[in-house]
């Protein structure tokens, strides 16, 4: 069993800066808990701190209900990737497999019977003999996991080991990381700025940002129903378009004012809005790229001046402004942006609404 329990973890390091702030977390045994936010956010740090790589300013770390705040690396029982890792050089795949239990004098029994086992699950049976610079590089990451797994820690902790990696092997790999976490029952920790892993794995998601919990959900969950205007802004892909309006009242209607046009609320939303005082006032909205679509009559909500267009996720994107924002609207098949304007279609039910001082969600998308 590898339970986790962080209480009110804080890292400062010199010079007053403060990578985590006041964190507290639960990871239950045989869990596989994704991490994702911004470079800089505060992930690697605190993965190195559960591996006994970073002092803990002050702050409880458990693990299997003993305390671990102060223990050293090796008595945690918890193995770390990460994005930089590498083979030993010189070494078989099998050696790089063994090494290590080796210089801790293992029985070689126990050490053959662990490679058995790890080879089965990860299928580099065929590669034992290989050398490090023989390898593919799906084959490479599968080594370094194994590698890892050989000490058969109760918790292995991944900070951003894909990312360099190609598409394909990301995805690959995602793969192999979930199979771990369901063959070996090993808690899995992954840190990533990745937001297309986290919503390819599924499981329970935390954004983090300067050091704190911004949102912990799935990771649907947090794409359909971000809590505030930076969650909003930071995950998916491509990212919400965000903007400032202006709550007006007109003839019975709640509208949004932009810098180049108009939305019209309806039903709990606009209700909302009225009840809690916003008529009159300035949001923050923001509204998902594909939501946005030029309108065919050339009379859209909302009007952008075009600065071009791009491939992402293998779909087309308009990119234009409105006032001083940037906007992305999804293009139909093989649409391309004609003259300096175009007109573009936005429903009031799928703007999402937040206030402009806290930046804390007011009312969400259905």
């Amino acid at each position: 069993m590898s339970g986790l329990v962080l209480r009110n973890i804080n890292k400062t390091f010199p010079g007053d800066q403060q990578a985590i702030r006041d964190f507290n977390l639960e990871v239950k045994d045989r869990e596989f808990l994704i991490l994702v936010g911004p470079t800089a956010c505060g992930k690697s740090t605190l993965l190195r701190m559960i591996g006994g790589l970073e002092e803990i300013t002050s702050g409880s770390l458990i693990i299997d209900g003993t305390d671990m705040t102060d223990a050293d690396p090796k008595e945690r029982n918890v193995a770390m990737l990460f994005k930089n890792s590498v083979l030993y050089p010189g070494m078989s795949v099998e050696d790089n497999l063994t090494f290590s239990l080796r210089m801790t004098k293992m029985p070689a029994a126990e050490i053959a019977k662990r490679v058995d086992e790890t080879v089965g699950i990860l299928k580099i049976d065929g590669i034992l003999e290989k050398m490090p610079e023989e390898l593919s590089a799906a084959d490479t990451y599968r080594v370094l996991l194994g590698r890892a797994l050989m000490r058969r820690p109760g918790i292995l902790l991944l900070d951003r080991t894909i990312a360099e990696a190609d598409p394909d092997v990301q995805e690959l790999m995602r793969k192999e990381f979930a199979n771990i976490n369901r063959e070996l029952g090993i808690t899995v920790i992954y840190a990533t700025d990745n937001q297309k892993t986290a919503m390819a794995l599924g499981t329970r998601t935390i954004v983090m940002n300067e050091g704190e919990i911004c949102q912990e959900d799935s990771a649907q969950n947090i794409y359909d129903h971000p809590e505030s205007l930076f969650v909003a802004g930071f995950f998916g892909t491509p990212r919400m378009d965000l903007s400032i309006a202006k709550v007006l009242e007109e003839n019975g209607n709640i509208i949004l004012k932009f810098a180049s046009g108009k939305i019209r609320l309806s039903g709990e939303k606009a209700e909302l809005l009225k009840k809690l005082g916003y008529v009159g006032k300035e949001v923050f909205t923001g509204v998902r790229p594909e939501k946005i679509v030029p309108a065919e009559d050339g009379k859209g909500e909302i009007t952008g001046d075009i600065l071009g267009s791009e491939e992402i996720e293998d779909a087309t994107y308009i990119r234009f402004h409105v006032g001083e924002n940037e906007f992305l609207a999804k293009a139909s098949d093989g649409e391309k942006p004609s003259g300096k304007k175009m007109s573009f279609a936005v429903s009031g039910d799928d703007v999402y609404l937040f206030d402009k001082e806290t930046e804390k969600i007011i009312v969400t998308v259905q």
